[in-house]
């Protein structure tokens, strides 16, 4: 099973990260400010979960000196860009371009099982933020639980989790 050791910073970085950008991704679809917080709660929770994992990799991105890196990370990313450029597409794009070069250090590096785990993991942390408030609602009366702008981003990240052929 694949491990940080195997992997180039750059590639780390990627790995490390991308749960965290994916959490923002969703948790920035809409709601309120109560919604934001109960969700970047769930995908934090998500991130630390993984400490339980039976794979390696997944242990070392749910360390917290991993998680500390990758939150300062990507608040630098985000504090560096121009206020016009911080919207959903923006973070939304990130997370995605965060995914694709995770996969693909996975890919060159590591098996079928850590790719799969891997995407699995990502996935599930992301559906388990959408769940965790519901959009549209008034002090929780109506509403949805998972946005369609929150479907539409798990379903083009679950395209790039999908296993390749070859």
């Amino acid at each position: 099973m694949l491990t940080k050791d195997k992997l180039t910073d750059a590639e780390w970085r990627a790995v490390r990260n991308t749960p965290h950008h994916v959490v923002v991704a969703v948790s920035s679809s809409g709601g309120s400010a109560f919604d934001d917080m109960l969700e970047r709660h769930a995908g934090l929770k998500s991130v630390v979960g993984a400490m339980d994992s039976t794979h390696p990799l997944l242990r070392e991105i749910a360390a917290s000196t991993a998680i500390m890196a990758a939150q300062d990370e990507i608040r630098e990313w985000y504090d560096k860009l121009p206020e016009a450029d911080r919207t959903l597409a923006t973070l939304q794009d990130k997370a995605l371009e965060s995914m694709q070069q995770a996969m693909a250090a996975l890919t060159a590096r590591g098996g079928p099982d850590d790719r799969l785990l891997y995407g699995d993991f990502v996935i599930a942390a992301a559906k388990r933020v959408a769940r965790a408030a519901k959009e549209g609602d008034l002090l929780g009366i109506d509403g949805v639980r998972v946005s369609q702008a929150e479907q539409d981003f798990i379903a083009r990240l679950s395209q790039l989790a999908q296993p390749r052929s070859g």
